[in-house]
């Protein structure tokens, strides 16, 4: 087949229409909110924002941590551009007015990054009412709050923004190898469902949603994630000795999530909504360094 002009014409469109890479993975001038912004995985998308060049709100409900993150990140030069709001995410009254607080505060909002989430260890049989409340008030009622009030208040404005919702690979790859935390798994199910049929809504005004799922990660909140205090010693010592068997791949970067939740709010992120992105270093596939080893099973009988 031959290559015509008309052909010739079509790959300069695409020189005239590229615009610098630079840009395009740049959020500068914009502003972000990032709840449980202060620790982990959501403080590490809060310096890439900043290092990006965006005005980030800081949000959590947990004054040692703001203390904490507020510290590294003014010694870091970026005392102007970070600000912290405590609120915590069950309550839809607060992340309301923490998304007029950051409005008020930067004079706009184009970002939203929901990172804030809980957990602890309880099998289904074992789990305690209040610990199943918690955990989805938590992390799928306070990504829903944040969800509702970010995209009200885009739409007002024609704000053609950016939402990354934090989810987790736990819905399709259940671990430690015993199980330990349906209510957990079940809330960032939730949270992937959430991010599809939101992307549906959203569309038509130029708002892209996605979510992130990550492995298992090196955070502050992993190394305390203890068993459910509502269940016996004897249950959570029992759960403890099941959770050490567990270790098939390590631990991945706190960074390598970052940098793909970062990459979601930038302009190259502009094709892709409604999308669940695994960042698992390849785990959900088998692709693992380690096995199991057999004899941490019961023969069968």
């Amino acid at each position: 087949m031959a290559f015509t002009e008309n052909d010739k014409s079509m790959l300069e469109g695409y020189i005239a229409s590229a615009r610098p890479f630079a840009d395009m993975y740049s959020v500068k001038g914009r502003v972000a909110l990032v709840t449980g912004g202060s620790s982990g995985l959501g403080f590490d998308i809060t310096l890439r924002l900043l290092q990006g060049g965006a005005r980030v709100m800081m949000a959590s409900n947990s004054r040692i941590e703001e203390e904490a993150a507020m510290s590294l990140l003014e010694k870091e030069g970026y005392k102007d551009s970070v600000k912290f709001c405590f609120t915590d995410v069950r309550n839809e009254d607060e992340v309301k007015q923490l998304v007029d607080h950051t409005v008020e505060t930067f004079g706009g909002l184009d970002i939203f990054v929901n990172s804030a989430a809980i957990w602890n260890y309880a099998k289904v049989y074992d789990l305690p009412k209040e610990d199943l409340q918690l955990v989805f008030e938590t992390n799928v009622y306070g990504a829903f709050y944040g969800v509702k009030h970010v995209s009200r208040y885009m739409i007002d404005h024609e704000v053609k923004g950016k939402i990354v919702l934090i989810s987790s690979n736990s819905p399709i790859m259940p671990y430690p190898v015993f199980g330990g935390y349906p209510h957990y798994a079940s809330s960032k199910a939730a949270v992937m469902g959430l991010t599809t049929e939101a992307a549906k809504e959203l569309k038509r005004y130029g708002i892209m949603i996605n979510s992130i799922a990550p492995g298992g990660m090196v955070t502050p909140g992993a190394a305390g994630n203890l068993a459910s205090e509502n269940i016996s010693e004897e249950k959570q010592d029992e759960f403890y000795e099941e959770l050490m068997i567990w270790q098939v791949d390590g631990q991945l970067p706190v960074d390598q999530v970052g940098m793909m939740a970062y990459t979601f709010c930038t302009d190259v992120a502009d094709g892709i909504t409604g999308e669940t992105v695994v960042v698992d270093g390849g785990a959900t596939h088998n692709i693992v360094k380690y096995q199991v080893a057999i004899d941490a099973f019961p023969e069968e009988s």
